[in-house]
């Protein structure tokens, strides 16, 4: 196994089931689909796979689509596959079919064509195929190749990771942003630790400009920003600059070897940090080098993704009107995209821009028409903080009935997730409407457990904030 990736335990059982379908299936089609959004994961389980079935002899074959002729057969005819012998075939390249943009639709509404139509032609290959998929291509896949999709015959083998960004959408709460530039392609299955362990391991064998330690320093840059994402920065400063320098290296790497996706991301995350720190105007210019990298790649999500992340920054220095152009744009690109979880996160960052304003009917119809959407998505997670920000709007009316069954349907939800941090939010909010109410007694219980779960996680900045409220 590679030193510089290790499974965890979910994933091991996933890539256990998949070498066994693949053992199984030599001599005969088998269409396997392997999920995965990290291309470092996947880079790894193939590696595994295929060192692991070559030493028993079987013959390799790696293929790309075409994204001229994104079909499936042809990537087989173009790998000249031998047949009548013990061999897989790994397909790449899907993944690129995911980032064409509207303009290009007819690229993937191609792919899906052919995997549709071209079942009697595949039966020629007599060998198992793996065919890679981000996430986002196999709702496509069941929606519009519905016959390729019911005689696959070899499963789907999905490889997990915790995957998360965040716009900050009011002073109190944060919004997960996952649509990510995609965040997926640099997050880790690994802890810190593990990662730190990892760097120390590849410095002993390559030099520190060396090509393979690029995406360890990118994540350990990232897990360093996640630290402290819900921290006092004062708290943080040797994770402050483990994070950023971790991510400078990564960034000077990226740009020496030409990797134009991983240095978007870089430098997406380390303009977040500096959005943590306040330096707006550093974290302004970063965004802007990656929304320019973004467009020159044609990837529509990143664009979208950035113009999000550069809106949150003008909302943080009071810059309303820019911040709600920067939203309106993200929006107008999720929604041709027909990107349902872009379009619910840019209508929630809309109605917190409105928020901050003290715009209440205009915050709640965008809020609404979010949730709506995370109710189609069943998005329990993005539910459950509309539901706490409505919940607040209600509150800040004076419609304090409204807001506490809207914060009690918040709290409900995240106690089913386990998510103490928004837990502890709720729980704030509990407070203050109870003291609102002049039920003190109550008030106070849900003031000390709020302000228990915010000791336990460090979170000096929301511990300050409740207490000022409380206080006032």
């Amino acid at each position: 196994m590679s030193n510089l990736i290790v499974l965890n335990e979910k994933n091991e059982d996933v890539y256990d089931r998949l070498v066994v379908s693949l053992e199984a299936g030599l001599g005969t089609l088998q269409i396997l689909i392997a999920v995965c959004d990290n291309s470092a994961l996947k880079q790894e389980v193939i590696r595994r796979y295929e060192s692991e079935l070559e030493a028993e002899g079987v013959r390799i074959y790696r293929l790309a689509l075409n994204p001229d002729e994104p079909s499936l057969l042809q990537a087989l005819i173009d790998g000249k596959i031998e047949k009548n012998q013990q061999a897989i075939a790994t397909v790449l390249g899907a993944e690129k079919l995911n980032y064409l943009g509207a303009s290009n639709r007819e690229k993937l509404d191609s792919f899906l064509g052919y995997l549709q139509w071209t079942r009697e032609a595949l039966r020629g290959y007599p060998l198992p195929i793996v065919l890679w998929l981000p996430s986002a291509l196999l709702v496509e896949i069941v929606k519009k190749a519905p016959d390729f999709w019911s005689w696959r015959s070899g499963g789907t083998f999905t490889f997990h990771q915790e995957a998360q960004n965040f716009i900050s959408i009011n002073s109190e709460r944060t919004f997960p942003l996952e649509q990510a530039i995609s965040v997926n392609r640099i997050n880790s299955v690994l802890s810190i630790e593990q990662l730190e362990s990892s760097l120390a391991q590849a410095l002993a064998t390559w030099d520190e400009d060396n090509p393979n330690i690029e995406p360890i320093y990118a994540l350990l840059g990232r897990a360093y920003v996640e630290l402290i994402l819900h921290g006092e920065i004062s708290e943080h400063i040797k994770e402050v600059k483990l994070a950023e320098t971790y991510l400078v290296k990564a960034i000077s790497l990226q740009k020496r070897y030409d990797h134009k996706v991983d240095l978007a991301n870089s430098l997406v995350n380390l303009g977040y940090l500096y959005s943590l720190l306040k330096e707006f105007n550093f974290s302004e210019s970063l965004y802007l080098q990656s929304l320019s990298i973004s467009e020159m790649l044609g990837d529509r999500i990143g664009i979208a993704t950035v113009l999000g992340l550069l809106g949150d920054v003008m909302r943080q220095q009071g810059k309303w009107q820019i911040a709600k152009d920067y939203f309106r744009n993200s929006l107008q690109i999720f929604e041709e995209l027909r990107d349902s979880k872009g379009i619910a996160t840019s209508l929630a960052s809309l109605g917190g821009l409105e928020w901050r304003q003290n715009n209440w009917d205009a915050a709640e119809a965008n809020f609404r028409d979010s949730l709506q959407i995370f109710r189609e998505l069943n998005d329990d997670k993005d539910i459950a903080s509309v539901l706490g920000l409505l919940g607040g709007i209600e509150r800040n009316r004076g419609n304090l009935d409204a807001a506490k069954s809207l914060y009690g349907q918040s709290l409900k939800l995240h106690e089913e997730l386990g998510d103490s941090y928004k837990i502890a939010i709720n729980l704030s909010d509990f407070a203050l409407l109870e003291k609102q109410r002049g039920n003190l007694p109550l008030a106070q219980q849900y003031y000390d457990q709020a302000k228990t779960i915010y000791q336990q996680l460090g979170a000096i900045k929301d511990l300050e904030r409740i207490e000022t409220k409380w206080n006032s």
